[in-house]
């Protein structure tokens, strides 16, 4: 029987994941011959309707097609081995997906190679915004979906491409694996197979010139997470007008006042999605570069939490962690997550800050030593190797060779 590899996605625009996952396929593209992208976007049971945009920006030898019927789609798969990276969510727009990728015995492979703090799968429930529909329906139908995984009905993941080293001990040493290990055949782990990649934080660590040679200013740069993000609103409700003012303005007068006791000038990286906060940033520098690309240049950087705190830990950049009571609990709880793995100096710009230069450069200096232990567990976790070169070799010795 003829293999096959390709993506399985459900989308209506393919741009935002080219750029996101550019290295891997780019990578992918030099090691097999035609690569297949699956588009299972109209397949969904909601929210389907639409034109598929920018299926030309992939490489030459990738196939783009999108699939309208459950009969067409199982047509497709008949009588071809077919090896799929999976990108779909777990909620029932995608049920009927998932038993038909179990019917056509596709091979599924997942990448979970952020080096981050991951979103909890279930409901986080908020007895102040108990209307959080939208979100209970994004994550209240996880564990029917394990339970259909378990019955067999919906697919397991056969390879797991993982850096989180915390979350790879606890699903191998979870009830479901010891279970197996004493009755192999009975296949009841989600995680059939899981391999250790490193982040793609740490590909671009080791892709990017040395430290050495960036300029290393001497400014302090703030890396914006919305106070009204996505994650916050769909878990607590709308954030209201003035807690936004309140706290942008308390954080603008908590940059100045740093800026003046550090003689440092301040960068601000606006999150992509701030929308009407430049007005709270006059008096300090607003830059149009991506976030990621201010880093290596800034020397401390002021922030709640970020999927980017694992590039900070690996430039040794000093770290400053804020605190609002405008912040709610979502992002509380995930900025808490990050100082307690990195202790990380942590300071409340709701108060005034009288601090000496040389107490918080010495706060800031005794945080970096800690960083190596996060690093060796959510970040560095499979040598030097570029996880997108670990990803193509495991994937080509399991199934093309």
């Amino acid at each position: 029987m003829q293999k096959y590899f390709g993506f399985i996605v459900a989308l209506d625009d393919y741009s935002q994941f080219y750029r996101t996952n550019k290295e891997l396929i780019e990578s992918i593209s030099k090691k097999f011959e035609k690569i297949y992208v699956i588009n299972v976007y109209h397949l969904k049971l909601r929210d389907k309707s639409g034109v598929i945009k920018n299926d030309d920006i992939f490489p030459k030898n990738f196939q783009c097609i999108n699939f309208f019927s459950s009969k067409d789609f199982l047509k497709f798969f008949k009588n071809k081995f077919f090896v799929a990276i999976q990108y779909l969510d777990k909620n029932p727009d995608f049920f009927r997906i998932f038993f038909l990728i179990k019917l056509a015995k596709i091979k599924n492979i997942m990448i979970m190679n952020l080096g981050n703090f991951g979103l909890s799968r279930t409901v986080d429930f908020n007895s102040k915004y108990i209307f959080a529909f939208k979100h209970y329906y994004t994550k209240g139908f996880y564990k029917l979906f394990r339970i259909l995984t378990i019955l067999n009905i919906f697919p397991k993941i056969d390879i797991l491409f993982e850096t989180n080293t915390e979350l790879i001990n606890s699903i191998n040493n979870g009830y479901l694996k010891k279970i197996e290990r004493k009755f192999p055949f009975l296949k009841l782990s989600y995680f059939q197979k899981i391999e250790k990649v490193n982040s793609l934080f740490y590909d671009q660590y080791l892709t990017s010139k040395t430290i050495e040679n960036h300029e290393n200013k001497k400014n302090i740069l703030l890396v914006d997470v919305p106070i009204d993000h996505l994650d916050r609103t769909a878990r607590e409700g709308p954030v209201e007008e003035s807690i936004k003012e309140s706290y942008y303005r308390d954080l603008s007068h908590f940059l100045t006042r740093l800026s003046e006791i550090l003689n440092m000038d301040v960068i601000v990286g606006l999150h992509p999605s701030s929308k009407n906060v430049d007005k709270f940033f006059t008096k300090l520098n607003l830059s149009k570069k991506r976030t990621i690309d201010l880093i290596p240049d800034s020397e401390i950087i002021v922030v709640t939490h970020s999927s980017l705190i694992s590039m900070l830990a690996l430039y040794k950049k000093k770290i400053i962690s804020i605190r609002s009571k405008y912040m709610g609990k979502f992002h509380t709880e995930l900025s808490n997550n990050y100082s307690n793995s990195l202790n990380l100096f942590t300071l409340n710009i709701d108060k005034e800050l009288n601090f000496e230069k040389e107490f918080i450069l010495n706060k800031l200096e005794l945080a970096i030593k800690e960083y190596d232990t996060h690093i060796r567990n959510y970040v560095k976790v499979d040598g030097e190797n570029l996880s997108h070169d670990t990803i193509i070799k495991k994937i080509k010795n399991t199934y093309f060779f």
